[in-house]
């Protein structure tokens, strides 16, 4: 997704995440984990997170969202992960796929509730 000077930058966008979710109460439980790696997609391999989903998959698809919109991955607890993106898709297209993918890697989650566009 092309970056545009309303864009924020991906420490922006993490941080505006973490400032919500803080906000909300839902990080009382948390505790900061330091985690030896590059990137946020590779700190879930590390930790070993196991979140419900395939985790290699969950590593690569995050990987993915880091490269297409600078994604950060801001809170992992329980089964639950938070991912910050500076430039979420703006095109029908490009949130279907997004979309898409969401259904893929956490079916289990999202599928029937509410039904997706993508039965097959």
């Amino acid at each position: 997704m092309p970056a545009t000077s309303a864009s924020p930058s991906p420490e922006e966008a993490a941080s505006n995440l973490l400032a919500w979710l803080v906000k909300r109460g839902l990080l009382y439980a948390c505790r900061l984990v330091l985690v030896p790696a590059r990137r946020g997609s590779d700190a879930l391999a590390s930790i070993g997170w196991s979140g419900g989903g395939y985790l290699p998959l969950l590593c690569a698809l995050t990987r993915s969202w880091e490269d297409r919109f600078d994604a950060q991955v801001v809170a992992v607890f329980g089964s639950e992960l938070y991912v910050s993106t500076a430039r979420p898709p703006v095109e029908a297209e490009h949130a279907n796929l997004l979309a898409l993918e969401h259904v893929l890697s956490t079916a289990d989650n999202i599928v029937d509730d509410p039904p997706t566009p993508f039965p097959e």
